[in-house]
């Protein structure tokens, strides 16, 4: 059973790093379809996993906690009718709840019985052009 909920994030991962390693091997000149590794210190970039992070926790987070990043795993970006950005993120529940302001330093819950991680896989559309990002599909589980 758990093999049969790993399955689906694994496939989905060794399938972008495989599209990339081939794609940049081909070229470094990116065309439209090729999926490449993403700067994660690229402004575009940054913006849309902002994003990311902001609708995990408004949206896709039922917890009462913030959680924030504990590691980008993966970053891709494929450019189609706008870009699709792929992220595997690992969040940490932190000590803040959701209603309190300042959440992006908040400390991580190092407590036992507090303390929760989740492994999430994103894709993520924009249309910059029409100013719209939106999350095309996730997936989470408790690590």
């Amino acid at each position: 059973m758990a093999w049969s909920m790993r399955a689906p994030l694994l496939l989905l991962t060794a399938l972008m790093v495989v599209l990339a390693r081939s794609a940049s091997a081909q070229s470094r000149k990116t065309s439209s379809g090729d999926i490449h590794a993403a700067d994660l210190n690229d402004k575009s970039v940054q913006r849309i996993l902002n994003f990311t992070i902001r609708e995990y926790n408004k949206d896709i987070s039922k917890d009462e906690y913030y959680s924030r990043p504990l590691q980008v795993m993966v970053a891709y970006q494929q450019v189609v009718g706008g870009v699709n950005y792929y992220f595997n993120v690992k969040f940490g529940r932190t000590t803040c709840t959701k209603s309190q302001p300042n959440l992006d330093n908040c400390p991580f819950n190092d407590q036992p019985e507090l303390k929760e991680e989740e492994f999430c896989s994103f894709q993520i559309n924009e249309v910059s052009q029409e100013n719209k990002i939106s999350i095309l599909n996730y997936k989470c589980r408790k690590v």
